[in-house]
């Protein structure tokens, strides 16, 4: 995938402080002689878990939390929740800074601020012991005209104010601190590959002005009116020689205190504290902006303790802007697609889509896998998705094929289907999208090695375990307590990665794999029919939780009764994984009004719910836990495909062709939305009246469109095609 022909940290050190440091600041001193040629200079760079690089007191880029989050280098799992027992790939990145503004004849100086992120995280330990290391490390090269200069030790390193920094945590920044220094020591590389970083980093998005609620014993309450990923700024007042205390969450108790729970607040860190985000400055008397520099927080409300002047909230998150529309006159429907668009953005930081942005932060890949093919429809995010399938295909074992619950893998646990067939899925929807072929060719022997673990694991056509000792996950967050047979839910996800397989093959021309392929995928459908079928009842199970559902998912005839138990219930009782299948079978099925139904409901079980409750981004679960987990948000592309009717057919993958088939439900008067493909945006606008639908339909130049209902098609052209639905 990469040249590494060229290697321009080859000559280069990895270094760090002689002690352990929260956040030390190394430095270079070097001389530009007057007539050297410094025009193409570049700056060659990385520092784990995070760095900054300044020239001569000019910070370089404006990127956060840099370089993007991998499987760094190996570690011991001797202090692990979950058991793994797998051998990865590894990977590091670095960056490339175009430094010719920066430099100047004479004296310049080098400087690389480090924080612990990912690599030096002994806080938190729900997952277990997961830290890389027990302080930050960088290297370099600066390449200029005729010499390199690398780092070799001659280094020197001091504290920075920051006195600690956790990622889950938060900072202490006391600049009145005694700040020790020395030399650098040089370390052994690790047993990694150090390649060009790919993927979107995070940025400073937006701005939000908080509301000040209230203030309570000596603290102010502020709203951001919305749950973010980022952090605070706050300006110290002038004379003021304290603390300036922040706290973070996602709530308010009635009294008007913050609700840490949700956050974080009832978990346990290593030395026995609640694992509540919180900023520390200490104010030495000047007016100055203090701002956390290695971390981000999630949160809606936060409080101040100490004297300021100002504050302001700063949503940072990866650079994927939205390139999708949409708004009808469904209240559920346009707090759906709100909701979701701020859940997912607030969930993808350092190149990894998570599974909330505050307690946990990890790439769980059920999560991941669940959400992806929304993020890529509605997000300008090729690049990122691109890295986090090379994430998964790092954590893949060696030998054995196994594929982990999070990538990069910081423990958690999760099943073989909804979560490790993110290995299939994820490369699957990224082809579909954008056409990559290419990716698929990388993936498809990894592909090969985890559909050949599952058929170990499985029994009678049946997958039954995962990893000795660990989680076999089926849904998760289920309604009420799940009762759906694990079994079950990892062998349809098993009998659809062998039908992706067979088309994968087919495309990539290895057209010998796929009869068996097509051989395991009939002989478990049959054993899922044997096994949880009832033909008595025509119901798969109890038909609860989504067991029609996944049963018509893989091919059996059970929409139909899907369908007439989820018109009776009227609310999701399902998992998250269910819930996305759900919604696509009855719109693909021609139950729109049920599917609408659903996702337009109030009650216990809908997203309305969790409006009505405060919310503003999707919860980890229908009835609360975190409020700020995408997994559920996955049906939101239904919006797009289900109602607007914007399809890719069977045989297209990167928009090479498109149908339209609009659904406008009983209860919507008007739908209007669009979305960017790589072959141009298409918009789609509904509005009813007088017992009939106009449908305007917008499709650009390089794509070929149909518009379909019933049995009919019409060739639709390039720019506004306007019909009328009866």
């Amino acid at each position: 995938m990469y040249d590494y022909s060229n290697r321009p940290l080859a000559a280069a050190r990895w270094i760090a402080p002689d002690r352990e440091s929260a956040s030390p600041v190394i430095r270079r001193e070097f001389l530009i002689g007057s007539g050297e040629d410094t025009s193409r200079a570049k700056l060659y760079i990385t520092g784990l878990g995070f760095f900054e690089a300044y020239l001569n007191g000019r910070r370089l880029g404006d990127e956060y939390f840099q370089p993007l989050q991998t499987d760094y280098e190996p570690r011991a799992f001797d202090v692990i929740t979950y058991p793994c027992r797998d051998r990865f790939t590894h990977k590091i990145f670095y960056l490339c800074y175009d430094v010719s503004p920066y430099l100047k004849s004479g004296e310049n100086l080098l400087e690389i601020r480090l924080g612990g992120g990912w690599y030096v995280q002994n806080v938190r330990i729900a997952e277990g012991r997961m830290s890389y290391g027990d302080r930050p490390k960088c290297i370099y090269s600066l390449k200029l005209d005729r010499r390199i200069i690398s780092s070799d030790g001659s280094e020197s390193w001091s504290d920075s104010e920051i006195t600690f920094s956790n990622l889950f945590i938060g900072e202490v920044h006391d600049p009145t601190a005694e700040r020790r220094s020395g030399r650098v020591k040089v370390l052994d590389a690790p047993a990694s590959e150090l390649c060009p970083q790919y993927g979107q980093p995070d940025r400073l998005i937006r701005l939000i002005t908080p509301k000040l609620l209230h203030r309570q014993d000596e603290r102010d309450i502020y709203d951001a009116g919305e749950n973010i990923s980022g952090f605070v700024r706050v300006r110290a007042r002038a004379g003021y020689t304290g603390e300036i205390v922040l706290r973070f969450a996602e709530n308010l108790n009635p009294d008007g205190s913050l609700n840490f729970s949700s956050s974080g607040g009832d978990c346990r860190n290593a030395d026995g504290s609640l694992q509540i985000m919180c900023d520390r400055f200490v104010s030495e008397g000047k007016a100055r902006i203090f701002e956390p520099k290695f971390v981000w927080h999630a949160f809606r409300y936060f409080e101040i303790s100490g004297e300021y002047d100002s504050v302001e909230v700063l949503v940072i998150h990866a650079d994927t802007p939205l390139t999708a529309e949409f708004e009808s006159d469904g209240e559920g429907l346009d707090f759906l697609f709100d909701a979701y668009v701020r859940t997912q953005l607030d969930n993808m930081h350092c190149g990894v889509v998570s599974d909330c942005p505050h307690r946990e932060r990890l790439g769980y890949t059920g999560d991941g896998q669940i959400c992806a093919p929304t993020a890529m429809l509605y997000f300008d995010c090729r690049e990122f998705y691109f890295k986090w399938i090379h994430d998964i295909l790092d954590c893949q074992d060696l030998e054995r094929g196994h594929i982990q619950h999070t990538a990069p893998f910081m423990g958690g646990g999760g099943g073989p289907g909804g979560w490790c067939c993110a290995i299939v899925l994820v490369p699957y929807y990224y082809w579909k999208q954008y056409g990559d072929l290419d990716l698929i060719g990388e993936c498809y022997e990894p592909m090969k090695r985890w559909i050949s673990y599952l058929v170990k694991h499985s029994e009678n056509g049946l997958v039954t375990s995962e990893e000795e000792g660990g989680w076999c996950l089926g849904d998760w967050c289920t309604l009420e307590k799940c009762t759906l047979p694990e079994p079950l839910v990892n062998t349809c996800y098993f009998i659809i990665c062998l039908k992706l397989m067979q088309k994968m093959a087919a495309a990539l021309g290895v057209d010998n794999d796929i009869p068996e392929f097509a051989r395991l995928a009939s002989y478990s459908l049959d054993a899922v029919r044997e096994k949880y079928y009832d033909a008595k009842t025509g119901h798969c199970c109890d038909a609860g939780q989504g067991a029609d559902v996944y049963a018509a998912w893989v091919g059996l005839n059970t929409i139909d009764a899907a369908a007439e138990y989820y018109d009776s219930l009227g609310h999701f009782d399902t998992g998250f994984l269910a819930t996305d299948i759900l919604c696509e079978l009855l719109f693909d099925g021609g139950y729109g009004d049920v599917a609408y139904k659903l996702l337009s409901g109030d009650g216990k079980g809908s997203f309305l719910y969790m409006k009505r409750h405060g919310a503003t981004t999707i919860w980890e679960h229908w009835l609360g836990s975190s409020n700020n987990h995408p997994m559920f948000g996955a049906c939101t592309r239904q919006l797009h495909r289900g109602i607007l009717g914007i399809r890719q057919p069977d045989d297209s993958y990167g928009w090479e062709k498109a149908v339209i088939s609009p659904y406008l439900p009983d209860g919507l008067n008007y739908a209007n939305g669009s979305i960017l493909t790589p072959r141009g945006r298409i918009s789609v606008s509904l509005k009813r009246a007088d017992g009939s639908v106009t449908a305007d339909i917008t499709i650009p130049d390089e794509l070929r469109a149909v518009y379909t209902r019933g049995g009919d098609s019409t060739e639709l052209v390039p720019g506004l095609n306007r019909l009328t639905i009866e």
